[in-house]
């Protein structure tokens, strides 16, 4: 397959998005299939030809309903903005910001960096044991397996907003680490843009363009202490990451 089309300069802006990509000739701001909810309201913080993208899993149900309800601005990663930046600086990124000069970062004016989910719209997975949809990534990433009921959501999503990016944009930095995240979203990529280049195995190239994955500042994520302290084996794909970006 040719790598996608990558000349779109202002791809995507800053604000809610319109995109309609899963939505034609549906009726409603929902959609299920199989375990999986989809709610419609995609949108993009930040710059809209950015250097660096950093893109969440999904946004999960506290963004989702302040989305709804809420200032725009504040709901991309709300509560883990400061957690956020630590993953960031931890790998060689934006090493001397601040908490309050981060916050800028999610606003129209922002030049470099941008700020949005693998899945714009917010995704949700049945959770067994409790009966509920969350986006709790071992209930979310099995979406992104091939032959998942969910597979139609994700795979159109990466098509949409991955295999076209802005000219400007070198780095992907992808929040979410596990194996089986990095395996589907990487093969999905791979079929989109083209063969990737393995650099380890938290980093790739497709293209013109760096996919890192790092720890998600998720406060559920048992595994983002290990991560910013470089323990055990979150602490050596942290170097990874760190790694690859340095070397980019």
């Amino acid at each position: 397959m040719e790598p996608a089309n990558q000349t779109c300069a202002n791809l995507v802006q800053h604000g809610r998005m319109a995109c309609d990509r899963c939505w034609k000739n549906v009726a409603t701001n929902v959609q299920e299939a199989g375990l999986f909810r989809l709610v419609r309201d995609p949108g993009h913080w930040g710059s809209s030809t950015p250097s660096t993208l950093v893109l969440g899993v999904s946004k999960g149900n506290t963004q989702s309903n302040a989305f709804a309800t809420g200032h725009f601005d504040a709901v991309a990663f709300m509560r883990i903005r400061h957690r956020l930046l630590q993953v960031l600086q931890t790998v060689g990124l934006l090493q001397n910001e601040t908490v309050a000069d981060f916050e800028h970062r999610f606003c129209k004016d922002e030049l470099e960096y941008a700020f949005a989910s693998v899945i714009r719209c917010s995704l949700t997975g049945m959770d067994r044991k409790k009966r509920i949809h969350t986006a709790d990534s071992p209930n979310v990433i099995p979406a992104f397996k091939v032959g998942s009921a969910g597979y139609r959501f994700t795979s159109a999503c990466v098509d949409q907003h991955i295999g076209r990016l802005p000219d400007a944009t070198q780095r992907v930095v992808l929040l979410g680490n596990t194996d089986a995240y990095i395996e589907h979203l990487s093969a999905a990529i791979g079929r989109l843009r083209g063969s990737l280049q393995k650099i380890n195995d938290v980093a790739y190239r497709a293209g013109n363009v760096l996919f890192v994955h790092v720890s998600h500042p998720s406060m559920g994520n048992g595994h983002f202490g290990d991560f910013i302290r470089g323990e055990g084996t979150p602490g050596e794909k942290m170097r990874m990451a760190r790694e690859a970006l340095k070397s980019a």
